[in-house]
């Protein structure tokens, strides 16, 4: 008999580094993978972000008299308005699809495979923005730069996207809903910390969606539904009373305000109540069909409505183009949240199924709590309409947030037809 003397080869010692790479490399994209994009829904997403671009010119543009209306060209009026902030919401744009893109790109397994380092990276800047330069409020939620620190990066908002992504292979790792309160200890801790963290800042717009978030999924989960309403009952009531406590160690205690003004509308109409009262005139005042852009005497055009252009942009939406351009915006976004809905029962597995779920969530929360605030329905948290408001960091967030659901979306199409399929979410 002959025996080998070859001894066996050892097993290649590779850095973390390197497997990360090899499987990129395996999982790289796939261009025949486009055939599956959607496109009709990419589209509704350009819609919407382009009439933001201009709901915020319309926000930023100076008064024209019916004259001077009359007596000058399309283009002669564009050269004579304000574009700096609609300039730099396209520039936003641009690198949101450019984002969205790299997110595309990767398989929803790589999300998978690394979510508890995507959850601890999340924890590790929330926690280092803590330390930086505090705003108005004594509220530290931004890394600054650019010239003068002028420009910001609010790490909270990328948190948001991080926490789906955690709680998606959470939820998706279990055998079976979450049926006890021991078994439903631990999901509140691996919220929690981030939560902690968000409060601390103090922003208590984000730590809501946060809340929210986990609360639709973990309903998704098929969690019993007494746990679940126990539970984020038992955390509103701890988060508003740390905020409460948060709130008064500043000597500005505007977010109080706030609260007082939405219990009571006409309390001080021409101070802290001053922006809700004059964004609910100008919702009104826009009638059927609005003032159109460069309205003389619009609340848009005289400033009467502090952040016009961001937070309060829905009541702006209703004063330049009316009930049924309003009514057109909710549609859409209405249209967007059905096809999320659908498309996480589509998911190729749970995980991708929970992802969906959650960016579902995230936007929801966010256009009802803008349109209700601007209504005066809902307190005045700051919570900028998706795709709409000015703004950099949400609106990377948002833009990623939608590049997983076509990637899972897209790569599940290929995937049914291989004939591969995994459970999804239980909704």
């Amino acid at each position: 008999m002959v025996v080998s003397t070859q001894k066996n080869k050892p097993r290649e010692k590779i850095s973390y580094f390197q497997r990360t790479l090899r499987f990129i490399q395996r999982n790289k994209f796939n261009p025949t993978l486009l055939r599956d994009f959607n496109w009709g829904l990419f589209a509704l997403l350009m819609a919407i972000s382009l009439f933001g671009v201009v709901c915020i010119f319309s926000a930023t543009a100076t008064p024209v008299e019916q004259s001077e209306l009359d007596s000058m060209t399309f283009l002669e009026l564009l050269q004579s308005q304000p574009t700096r902030y609609a300039g730099l919401q396209l520039l936003w744009i641009a690198a949101g699809l450019v984002a969205m893109a790299f997110v595309v790109f990767l398989d929803s397994d790589l999300y998978e495979r690394h979510a508890n380092k995507i959850y601890w990276a999340n924890i590790a800047l929330l926690t280092v923005v803590l330390f930086m330069e505090k705003g108005r409020g004594g509220m530290a939620g931004w890394f600054r730069w650019g010239s003068e620190q002028a420009r910001t990066i609010q790490p909270s908002e990328f948190g948001k996207l991080a926490i789906i992504i955690s709680l998606a292979k959470l939820f998706a790792g279990r055998q079976k809903p979450i049926s006890t309160v021991s078994e439903l200890l631990p999901t509140l801790a691996y919220v929690g910390l981030p939560l902690a963290l968000i409060v601390a800042q103090p922003d208590v717009g984000t730590a809501l969606v946060y809340i929210v978030v986990y609360g639709v999924m973990l309903f998704s989960s098929g969690t019993n539904y007494k746990l679940i309403v126990g539970m984020l009952s038992l955390a509103v009531v701890m988060l508003v009373a740390l905020w409460y406590m948060l709130n008064m160690s500043y000597s500005e205690s505007y977010r109080l305000e706030r609260i007082l003004v939405y219990l009571d509308p006409s309390r001080d109409p021409t101070g802290a109540g001053m922006q809700t009262t004059n964004a609910r005139i100008a919702v009104g005042s826009g009638g059927l069909w609005g003032k159109g852009l460069f309205s003389a005497g619009s609340f848009a055009s005289l400033n009467y409505i502090p952040d016009d252009y961001t937070d309060f942009i829905f009541a702006i939406v209703c004063e330049s183009f009316g009930f049924v351009g309003a009514g057109l915006l909710v549609l859409a976004f209405l249209l967007l949240i059905v096809r999320l809905i659908a498309l996480s029962t589509q998911a190729y597995d749970a995980f991708g199924s929970y992802v969906i779920i959650g960016v579902m969530a995230m936007l929801l929360f966010h256009i009802v709590e803008n349109v209700g605030m601007v209504l005066g329905l809902m307190p005045v948290t700051g919570i900028p309409l998706p795709f709409i408001s000015y703004g950099g960091s949400n609106l990377l967030t948002n833009y990623m947030g939608m590049g997983l659901v076509f990637g899972i979306a897209m790569r599940s199409r290929e995937r049914r037809r291989r004939g591969r399929h995994r459970p999804a979410a239980r909704l």
